[in-house]
C-alpha cells in the first residue's frame, strides 16, 4: 500500500495545539516558530553526548509503509524532523535506513539562526553505523554520499577490508572503526563515544528501529519524540518504531511524557477530520 499523500497535498499550518505539558501552561495554540524551538535535554551518561530519537508510526504501530517511513506523516511531521535536526550536532542512522530512505541530513534554511544561537555550525554531520562496506556503485551514488549540503562519517567495526574503506574514503567520506560485537555490528556505546571525542554534544537518531533499540539497550537515549499518524496500515512485516529488544535485562523502560502537541486537519481526499499527535517522552531506565 502507499501512504495517504498528505505530504503532497497539505500545507503547513500556522500553529499546532499544545494539549499537555509537564511544565508549561496548556492547552494553548503554539506557533510553528515556537514548536520545539528550544530543547532542554538531560546530559548523556558517563560524560557522553546526549542522544534523542525521532520516529513516526501509524495508529497500529507500524513505522514503515512499503519499507519507508516517509509516507506516514503530514508536513508537520516533516517540520518536526527538520526542527530536531536543527537542535542536533549529528544525525545517526543505520544502513537499513540509508538504503530505504536515501538519507540526507539537511538543516532547514530558516533555522540557521536557531543553530547559531546554540553555538552550532550551519551543517549537520550525518553518521552511518555500518557493519559492512561492500556496497555497489548504485549504493555509493545515493544522496548520503553525494549531497553536498551536509558532512559525512561512517562508523564501522572490524569487518570491512582496507580496500573497502579506501573506496568509500575516495568519495570524501571519513571512516572510523570502533569496537564491534561478534556479528561485526559496531557497538552503540562505542559509536557515541567516538562522536563525543569529536566534541559532539547532541546526537539525533531517526532510526532505523534496530539502531534505536540498540541505543536504548545501552541506556543512551534521553528523550524520545514520537509522531502518531491517524492512519491504519496492513503490513504484518513492517517494523515498529523500536524494532528489537530495547531492554538491558528484560525489565521494561518507562516513558515519562514531557509534552503532547496535536495538529487537526481534514483529509484532502475525503474531508474526514483527523488529528496527528507529537509526543515527547523522557526515558527512565530501571535501576541496576
Amino acid at each position: 500500500m502507499s501512504g495517504a499523500g498528505w505530504k503532497r497535498s497539505l500545507s503547513l499550518p500556522p500553529t499546532v495545539r499544545l494539549v499537555w505539558h509537564a511544565a508549561e501552561p496548556y492547552p494553548r495554540d503554539v506557533s510553528l516558530d515556537e514548536f520545539y524551538a528550544r530543547l532542554d535535554v538531560p546530559p548523556g551518561p558517563d560524560g557522553l553526548p546526549s542522544v534523542i530519537a525521532n520516529m513516526v508510526m501509524t495508529q497500529n504501530g507500524e513505522a514503515t509503509i512499503d519499507g519507508k517511513a516517509a509516507p506516514i506523516g503530514t508536513p508537520v511531521d516533516r517540520f518536526v524532523l527538520g526542527r530536531l535536526r536543527t537542535s542536533a550536532d549529528v544525525l545517526l542512522s543505520g544502513v537499513g535506513t540509508m538504503l530505504a530512505e536515501d538519507v540526507t541530513a539537511v538543516v532547514p534554511e530558516g533555522d540557521a539562526a536557531l543553530r547559531a544561537a546554540a553555538g552550532r555550525g550551519p551543517r549537520l554531520l550525518a553518521a552511518l553505523l555500518a557493519t559492512d562496506l561492500a556496497w555497489s556503485d548504485e549504493v555509493l551514488a545515493r544522496r548520503f554520499f553525494t549531497d553536498p549540503r551536509f558532512d559525512r562519517l561512517i562508523i564501522t567495526g572490524h569487518r570491512p577490508t582496507p580496500e573497502q574503506v579506501r573506496r568509500v574514503e575516495a568519495l570524501g567520506v571519513e571512516v572510523v572503526r570502533v569496537d564491534a560485537g561478534p556479528d561485526g555490528r559496531p557497538a552503540a556505546r562505542a559509536a557515541v563515544q567516538a562522536l563525543g571525542a569529536r566534541g559532539v554534544r547532541l546526537v539525533l537518531t531517526e532510526g532505523g528501529p534496530r539502531v534505536l533499540a540498540a541505543l536504548m539497550r545501552e541506556r543512551l537515549v534521553m528523550d524520545y519524540f514520537l509522531t502518531t499518524s491517524p492512519l491504519g496500515t496492513s503490513d504484518p512485516h513492517a517494523l515498529r518504531p523500536i524494532g528489537a529488544d530495547a531492554t538491558e535485562d528484560g525489565r521494561p523502560l518507562l516513558l515519562s511524557r514531557v509534552s503532547r502537541y496535536e495538529y487537526a486537519f481534514r483529509d484532502p481526499a475525503t474531508g474526514t477530520s483527523l488529528i496527528e499527535s507529537y509526543d515527547r517522552f523522557r526515558i527512565v531506565y530501571p535501576s541496576r
